[in-house]
């Protein structure tokens, strides 16, 4: 199944062959395949806690997540990224701006490793992905803190309607995409281009060059308060700035003196719009099951986007109880961060103080660090853009790092990890239920046996020289394996 390249000792499969169809794969359970793609790893605690649960009550309770106790995570962040929870005002005093965009990130990644609400956390970075805001963009720098505690977490398993009104009016928004700027007689068109292309409709829903230019006009006057205004780094509409004239958007008048209605109206109209419900549907079935989702997956999401309002736990539901979602095993490819994450979970990795600099090293080398992607599209969410040979080296060094503990501030234990049990072939299938959840094909099987014992030493318990010398470099060979490189 997999090539093998020699060490010089022994063989063993080559993590960066993975290319390979992985319809060769043996597929995952549907609980594991469920927890693949709600959280951002696979643990034998979630899948005991499934098990006791079962399937259907354990995506529900997720999809609670207001009534998931987090207050652990809550208490680490509010002591190690206090920026994250500052006001305007107290973001705006700090010294050292950057202090809060690299807060932030912190936060972002301890929480999708460590809260107990991982579906949650998988939706926030969905919409995060989705309304995305580069951080280095001169006043965002602060506001996506904002965004991110404002907009974003409160509705990212509630209504797209509110979460699209929301980020109407998120001042990172409206900074970003150039609409502080967008007032009468000279309207700015950039945030009312990517409103209907990325936010809504999608390039092919049916506007056109005069929409986008009637939608603008309905947006001026939507800015940013100014410092001294007592609103500083909040949603401020100026009366004075507004085109009060009628406007015609998708062939709807909007009539004169409108106001702030004009914008409010704009929003109701592309949330409720049928390109609206099939380019999130789209989307959603393309993150949750295949990069070339089913058809008839996102016909029936998109009935359901337009029955509910866009009611988001409606539609997760219809995917994950799907037949199209428990057959889709191995049609998602772990992005960067995903990866990433999913192996600290999975090995129980121990984080110190500086653990978010080891982690950092490699999000930065594999493409991904959280609200550092510059145009307003997000990180491509397609196997394509993250399978170069680079990308797989990358991913293969971050997994020999970590199974080696060389990651800054990260310990494995990997003697906690193998068990009592150190024959070959058992502390091998012990290691590949801990980390890959999932059956080994007899090849690859006997691939990890013999890099770690010769055929007549295959039975016996091996040396503590063996397993301090080998076990490591198995780990890590399994982290870089297909095996592990799917949600």
């Amino acid at each position: 199944m997999v090539a093998l390249f020699s060490t010089g000792m022994a063989k063993v499969p080559d993590a960066r062959a993975s290319t390979r169809n992985s319809d060769a794969l043996p597929p995952p359970d549907p609980d594991t395949l469920t927890l693949n793609r709600c959280t951002f790893g696979v643990s034998n605690e979630l899948i005991g806690e499934m098990q006791r649960r079962g399937r259907e009550n354990w995506l529900e309770r997720q999809m609670d997540w207001e009534s998931i106790d987090d207050r652990e995570t809550n208490d680490f962040l509010h002591r190690q990224t206090p920026t994250v929870f500052m006001s305007a005002k107290e973001l705006a005093a700090l010294p050292n701006r950057g202090q809060a965009a690299n807060e932030l990130k912190q936060a972002t990644v301890y929480r999708a490793m460590y809260s107990n609400r991982q579906l949650y956390e998988v939706m926030v970075e969905f919409w995060s992905n989705h309304f995305s805001i580069y951080h280095r963009d001169g006043p965002v720098t602060l506001l996506k803190t904002l965004d991110d505690r404002n907009v974003i977490r409160p509705h990212a398993l509630g209504s797209f309607r509110d979460l699209l009104h929301a980020s109407s009016k998120s001042p990172a928004m409206l900074v970003y995409l150039d609409n502080h700027t967008n007032v009468a007689g000279t309207p700015n068109e950039n945030y009312a281009r990517e409103l209907m292309e990325l936010h809504t409709l999608g390039v092919d829903g049916g506007y056109t060059e005069t929409d986008v230019q009637e939608v603008a006009r309905c947006f001026t006057g939507w800015a940013v308060g100014r410092r001294g205004s007592g609103n500083m780094g909040n949603f401020q509409f100026y009366p004075r700035l507004h085109d009060q004239g009628e406007k015609t958007v998708l062939g709807t008048a909007i009539p004169a003196n409108g106001g702030i209605r004009d914008g409010e109206q704009v929003i109701d109209m592309l949330a409720g719009h049928p390109s609206t419900a099939r380019f999130i549907s789209t989307k959603l079935a393309r993150h949750f099951v295949a990069d070339e989702p089913p058809q008839a997956l996102v016909d029936r999401l998109a009935r359901i986007f337009l029955d509910t309002d866009g009611d988001i736990r409606s539609l997760l539901r219809e995917i994950f109880l799907s037949d199209e979602f428990l057959r889709s095993a191995d049609q998602k490819l772990k992005r960067p961060m995903e990866y990433i994450i999913s192996a600290l979970r999975s090995t129980r990795a121990s984080p110190g103080p500086q653990a978010y600099r080891g982690v950092r090293q490699y999000l930065f080398a594999l493409g991904q660090i959280p609200f550092d992607w510059v145009p307003p599209d997000g990180y491509p969410d397609v196997a394509g853009y993250w399978t170069s040979t680079n990308g797989l080296l990358n991913r293969w060094n971050f997994a020999s790092a970590l199974a080696g503990s060389r990651l800054p501030g990260i310990r494995l234990d990997y003697l906690a990890l193998i068990g009592r049990n150190w024959r070959p072939g058992a502390l091998v299938d012990h290691l590949a239920a801990r980390l890959l959840h999932r059956p080994l094909l007899d090849d690859d099987r006997r691939s990890f046996i013999g890099y770690l014992a010769s055929d007549k030493s295959a039975t016996k318990r091996l040396p503590v020289e063996i397993v301090e010398e080998r076990v490591p470099g198995l780990i890590g060979l399994m982290l870089s394996s297909d095996y592990f490189q799917y949600r």
